[in-house]
């Protein structure tokens, strides 16, 4: 009351009166069918083209959510499909169908709540896969704190080597994206420095030292070497910086 006390006491009368004309006009459903413009001082207010902007917002609403709707229909007939044991050589045309549709891939959250030693085999290999295609930088963290948590385990989490051998590659590529292609922002000195010790972790895990001793190059420390290179180049840019 005593705000409207106040607006009464600094208001003239004929103010007042369009105030209250303008309220009746509102609540008139006929009224608010035929006006199509409002004009307040030097702003005026096109209604349909806000209709417009509205439908347009709700129709994109809508495709997203198809998109996600079709994404989580995808990786549902992926883990219905797919062998978690399948031979390596077998495996080209699977992988082919999933780096696919990575590249369309809108919603990163799920890719992200698979990077946890809880995932199984079929969803750990999917989301390998797709990091390695997508390389979302938003990302790096929650990789480098996975293979953390993998270098930790002397069984690597009890995952294929190709899967350990894709989730560092991923690190590798997306290092390269964000620290050479400059997509989104260059990471600070700690999660430099977290990437460079979990990859020296990794690289003394027994079963890393295993993978390929005739040519390590060939195995996992292959894109475990290269992602070290660009971690190495990042903390020299962040030095300059």
């Amino acid at each position: 009351m005593d705000i409207i006390e106040a607006i009464l006491r600094q208001s003239s009368l004929w103010e007042i009166t369009l105030l209250a004309v303008l309220i009746y006009l509102f609540i008139q459903p006929d009224f608010r069918k035929r006006i199509t413009k409002i004009k307040l001082g030097n702003f005026e207010l096109e209604l349909q083209e806000l209709k417009d902007q509205v439908q347009k917002g709700q129709e994109k609403i809508q495709e997203l959510e198809e998109e996600v709707e079709n994404e989580r229909r995808f990786f549902e007939d992926f883990l219905e499909d797919f062998d978690p044991n399948t031979p390596i050589s077998e495996l080209a045309k699977v992988r082919q169908s999933i780096r696919s549709q990575a590249k369309n891939l809108t919603e990163l959250e799920s890719l992200k709540s698979r990077l946890n030693l809880q995932s199984s085999a079929e969803e750990l290999y999917f989301t390998a896969v797709a990091l390695r295609e997508k390389r979302p930088v938003s990302l790096l963290p929650d990789l480098i704190s996975f293979l953390q948590e993998l270098s930790a385990d002397k069984n690597l989490g009890g995952y294929r080597l190709n899967t350990i051998w894709t989730l560092t590659s991923a690190l590798h590529l997306t290092l390269i994206a964000c620290i050479r292609d400059k997509v989104g922002p260059m990471p600070d000195k700690e999660i430099l420095e977290q990437a460079q010790r979990t990859l020296n972790a990794l690289e003394q895990n027994p079963r890393v030292q295993q993978d390929r001793p005739d040519n390590p190059s060939k195995g996992i420390r292959g894109p475990l070497k290269h992602a070290l290179t660009w971690v190495g180049k990042g903390l020299e840019a962040n030095k300059k910086a």
